[in-house]
């Protein structure tokens, strides 16, 4: 096992805007390609893995581990990302491995820091949940290693606000796709924004942190697992309320 190991790996993000897919064999990730743009994901994601699937000479059959962004997020594309594993794991007995939105977010954080070695207090992701409110995670680094130490949740945007507004001396980065419509609300002294690139979650991500999930024996029983919303979905909430 470990980075000799030559099983195909499928993975998927589509719990944002911005959607993508990622293919590989073991610890190796050969080829990642983009949906086209918002609200793609239905219409384009098996294109996309038919492409890559070619692209690196395997087929849909090969695949026998998958690893998707499991919310929070989007309704559709959480709920998209859900059933295509199932899909998966029916047809090839395809192991799953679910993987934190606000994650493979943080993710990106690392990386910028890794191009500019700035190290910051605390890293916080944040996420439009509608209605005033936000999802939110933030880390924070021990001897050299990341942790979460406020998991995913709801908040309100004054409740988030206090919780990231830093101590003299300390500095917070601050990204996600909440900043799309609400960037101006969180200009806080020792709060840097980061560059928008780091906003969206990314299939290189969910491939990467899946993997160290799968090798850890870290998988998800099909039969019950879940998508993560922000949300119950409008549709479903304007049902209950006709019956």
């Amino acid at each position: 096992m470990g980075h000799m190991d030559k099983s195909l790996i499928l993975a998927i993000e589509t719990s944002g805007r911005t959607g993508s897919v990622a293919v590989g064999t073991g610890d190796t990730m050969l080829a990642e390609g983009a949906l086209s743009g918002h609200l793609r994901h239905g219409s384009e994601l098996f294109d996309c893995c038919q492409r890559l699937f070619r692209y690196i000479g395997k087929k849909a059959a090969d695949v026998n581990e998958i690893y998707i962004s499991s919310g929070p997020g989007s309704f559709t594309g959480v709920r998209i990302a859900t059933t295509v594993a199932k899909v998966f794991s029916l047809a090839n007995g395809a192991k799953i491995v679910g993987v934190s939105t606000m994650d493979t977010i943080f993710a990106n954080a690392i990386t910028h820091i890794g191009n500019d070695h700035n190290i910051p207090s605390r890293i916080a992701v944040m996420l439009d949940a509608k209605r005033g409110q936000f999802y939110v995670a933030s880390y924070v680094s021990s001897g050299g290693t990341w942790a979460k130490d406020v998991a995913d949740c709801l908040i309100t945007e004054e409740g988030f606000i206090g919780s990231i507004t830093p101590a003299p001396n300390e500095t917070v980065w601050l990204l996600g796709e909440g900043l799309v419509y609400y960037r101006d609300r969180f200009q806080i002294e020792g709060v840097r924004i980061l560059d928008e690139q780091y906003w969206y979650p990314r299939a290189a991500n969910v491939y990467r942190l899946g993997r160290a999930k799968a090798m850890q024996g870290c998988f998800d029983d099909p039969a019950i697992m879940l998508p993560r919303y922000l949300r119950q979905a409008e549709a479903i909430k304007k049902r209950d309320l006709a019956v």
